[in-house]
Formats: structure tokens, sequence, C-alpha cells
């Protein structure tokens, strides 16, 4: 996904990203002392999850990061030396590239779209770290072959020979620790898109859910399982950084009472409890655009920020030629991503063409949710799509839906969470509740660990620069977590890794602006 290249001006001050090696000494010159593990039996440990596990970080996986997945951490916080991950040289592989920063004062990013390499390959057995962005929960037994990273993570060593499934990898390591953090993208994708992807079917979810657990555990190494839990919508960077700034460009003007944000149409679903959704667009009142349970702006909808209020008509005050084309640039996108032209087609389309084709995909999409009867009432009295008209600030020209979730979609994502976890909750031997440990750390602004560092749910501290994947540091925060789970679960004594001998990580491109 795209990205603002103007990531916040809450990242950390200049004294706090100057730190991609910093403090790595103390880290890798732990003393490998064994533990006690009590009751459980630490030998081989095996991490199953997707993007958070394997040590995805701002847009991108990269050895350097890698290093400080919270697997790799809670390893070395075991002592074992022979835990295995599937390293990609920096920049490291992601879409477009990793995100990084090029000017630290006033938090400017860019994208490095220059691409890493497998460095730890020929081990001639399957990683320890099987942690695979992007996957959902049937990937575990199913795989996922057209994952792009899956080979390079689920294999015998080596990318050119990739196992048909997770469970594989498990059944040739035999592990007697398992951490299983999946699920996250069986909601994600919905909160991400604005409502637009598709969430996995509950029902799916329980029967994949439980078959993989089950898997795991008739394993004849009979291992321990760690499940995780699946963080609620609200506490991620990603949702929550965006939408004060919105609040603060329309309070000033009292004449603007919110944004017009596009809608989804969708029909009510007992299970999930939405509300029928029968308008095409939806004033966002300007004080709930920083209230987590009514609306949360997306990161993405960044870069459409200095577009509110813009207008195509050339006399209109706040008319500006190359912002007016930004915002057809992004409808032009919408068609083709809807089938209906192609980006060759989509480029010649002129503003009236577009306004047409938006005003009938409406229709369609009201006529899909709710037959055509409705629809020909809708149609009749619909104005339809007008790019004279603000943007975002009218329904005839409306904010995207794709970078904003409205109360409803909030709701639904929760419910969906929910449903998630109580099937998580019910799996495993021990559990880690990172939904209520998040939503703790937001309620209360911060994290203080217990030797002093201070931690904020915000990009450039608990998160990194993609606002979805956490920073060294949370990862850090997160491998004692589940070690306070594992000592207080089998008895076990191992010691909690010093967040603050962890570098904070935050990409910095060569040759970026550290001063004015």
């Amino acid at each position: 996904m795209n990205y603002s290249k103007k990531i916040l001006k809450r990242i950390l001050p200049l004294i706090a990203v100057i730190v991609m090696a910093a403090g790595c000494k103390d880290y890798q010159d732990l003393n490998l002392e064994p533990v006690q593990s009590g009751e459980a039996d630490f030998s081989t440990y095996v991490a199953v999850g997707n993007s958070i596990t394997a040590g995805f970080q701002s847009n991108a996986l990269y050895e350097s990061a890698q290093r400080f997945s919270y697997p790799n951490l809670l390893a070395r916080a075991m002592r074992l030396e022979d835990f295995e991950q599937p390293l990609i040289s920096d920049p490291g592989i992601g879409d477009p590239g990793r995100i990084e920063l090029v000017n630290l004062q006033e938090s400017i990013t860019t994208f490095n779209t220059s691409q890493g390499k497998p460095i730890n390959t020929g081990i001639g057995r399957p990683y320890n770290n099987v942690g695979v962005p992007g996957i959902k929960i049937d990937a575990y037994l199913d795989g996922a072959p057209a994952n792009p990273f899956y080979p390079l993570i689920v294999n015998s060593g080596t990318p050119t020979e990739p196992l048909p499934n997770i469970h594989q990898a498990l059944e040739i390591l035999q592990p007697t620790l398992v951490t299983f953090w999946l699920g996250n993208n069986d909601v994600l994708g919905y909160v991400t898109s604005g409502g637009l992807i598709s969430f996995t079917n509950p029902a799916d979810f329980q029967t994949q859910y439980v078959s993989s657990i089950t898997a795991i555990q008739n394993l004849e190494s009979d291992p321990t399982v760690v499940t995780v839990n699946i963080p609620s919508v609200s506490s991620i960077a990603f949702t929550t950084t965006v939408g004060p700034q919105f609040q603060a460009t329309i309070a000033n003007n009292n004449q603007v009472p919110g944004i017009v944000v596009q809608k989804t149409f969708y029909e009510a679903t007992p299970t999930i409890g939405a509300e029928e959704n029968r308008q095409p667009a939806a004033l966002i009142a300007k004080e709930n655009l920083d209230n987590p349970d009514m609306a949360l702006i997306l990161l993405t909808g960044k870069d459409y920020l200095p577009y509110l209020g813009v207008s195509a008509f050339p006399q209109a005050p706040t008319y500006n030629q190359a912002a007016v084309e930004a915002i057809l640039n992004y409808w032009r996108g919408y068609i083709v991503n809807a089938g209906l032209a192609t980006e060759e087609q989509a480029a010649a389309l002129t503003q009236q063409q577009i306004e047409d084709m938006m005003t009938q995909i409406t229709i369609g999409q009201y006529q899909q949710t709710f037959g055509s009867a409705d629809a020909a009432v809708f149609a009749a009295n619909y104005p339809g799509f007008d790019f004279n008209q603000p943007f975002g600030l009218s329904p005839q020209n409306p904010f995207p839906n794709q970078f904003v979730l409205d109360s409803n979609e909030i709701s639904i994502a929760n419910t969906v969470t929910g449903i998630f976890n109580s099937v998580i909750a019910t799996q495993g031997d021990l559990q880690f509740d990172v939904n209520s440990f998040f939503n703790n750390i937001v309620e209360q602004g911060s994290y203080v660990t217990p030797s002093g560092l201070t931690l904020t749910p915000e990009i450039g501290s608990l998160f990194s620069l993609d606002g979805i994947h956490p920073s060294n540091q949370a990862h850090a925060v997160i491998a004692n977590k589940i070690i306070e789970v594992l000592n207080s679960g089998t008895g076990s004594n191992i010691e909690r890794i010093d967040v603050s001998k962890i570098p904070q990580g935050i990409p910095v491109a060569s040759g970026a602006v550290v001063a004015n």
C-alpha cells in the first residue's frame, strides 16, 4: 500500500531516531547461559505467524529489523543458539520498498525501492521463524503459494524448495515450544482498506484455527503452545494518527461541520450486527474525527488532507490545478480497480466522464445491495458526482471510503476481532492477550518498561514507519510479555529483556537531512 511522503510530526525527536546501530552491542553480547524451563522444554522453539512474527517493519522485511523480531529476542532470552530466521539483506523486500526518513526534523519519508536478497539459505532444514507477511489463518495447513514471501520463508532451508504448508516445517523440526500468532490478516485487510476488503468468515476462521492448533498439539514432540490474539482496530497507529489532524484542519472554520465520506454499501449481517447503509456519502462531524468509536482516518488518507475543500471549478477560491488533478487521478484509479477501464483509457477520461462513471458505479453498487426497485428510486433522486463541489465537504465530491473507517465499519471490525479472539482464547496451552495489553497502552497513552523507558502508541515509538508493525523496542516488549506468560505458566525463570538496550531502529535514508 502507498504511504504518505510526510509521515507525521509526532515521530520521535532527532536524538531518538539516529539509532540504527546504537545499543546493538549490549544485545548481541548477552551471555548464553542456560535457563531453567520448569515444566516446559524450550530446546526447540518455532514461531508461527505473519508479518509481525517475521519482523517486518516500515513496509519491508529486512535483516536489521528481523534480528530484533520478538521470536529472535525470545530465543536469545531462552539461550537458544540455533534459532534460524530467513534473513533478507537490507533494505529488504517490500512493495514498493522500505519506508525511510529523508528529513529527520520535518519527518519527511520516502520509499527505498532497492530490494534485498535472502542471505541465510542452505541451512539444510526449515527455519525456526516461519512468520510469513500477508498470510491468513488458512495458510498454516493449506500453504500460500501465491504469496511472494512464502517460498523465502517456508522451505527446507532454501527458497527453491518451498514446503506445501507451514505445518510440514513443524513436522520436520518437532518443536517443544511454539508461539502461534495468526489471525491478524483475517481482519486487518478490512481495516486498512477502509472496509473494502472482506474479512474471513468467522465460521471458517474457527474451523481453520482449531484445526491448526490441533495439528500442532498432535506432533510427536508434544510442544507447549502459546497463542496470541488480535489487537483491536483502534490500537494501531495506522488508524489513530491522522484523525486529529483532520479535526484540527477543519476546526478553525466554524462553517465546516465535518467531512463527507463516500460509503460502502453492504447488507445487514446478523452475526456482525451491521445496520444497512442506504446513503452514498455521510457526514462525519469534526468532533468525531479523533474519536476511535466514531471515525478512524487511516494513515493512507494523509496524502489527501491538503486537498480538503479543493474545487475543480476554476473560479472557485480553493481551485488548484495540481490538487484537482490529484483528486481526479484517485477516481481514475478507482474506475480502473472497478474493471471499467484500463489505465490508458482512464488517463484519457475527462472530468465529466469521471463524474458520470462514478455516478453509475454508485447506482450499480446500490442496486447490487438493495435490488432494482430500491435502486430505481435512489437513482431518480441521486444528484451524482460533481467535482466542482469542495472535495471532502460535499456528498457530490466525497472523501474516499478507502481512507476512512466510519462508526459502522469500526463496529464491524471490533465485532469480528472479538469473535476471532473468543476462538483463540480456547486454544493452546497458554495465551498472551495482546489485545488487552495494547488497549491499555492506548488508554494510558504510554507504556513504561521496568527499566524506565517510556514508549507511546505512535509511529517512531511502539510502531515502525508504516504505522502497523511494531518497532524494535515494541518487539522487545512483546517478547517480555510472552516471557511473563511462560514463566507464570510453566514455572520457568526466563530473564526479561532490558528494552532500553534494544535500538529503536527507525530506517534513515542515505544522505538524510539531519539539521536545517
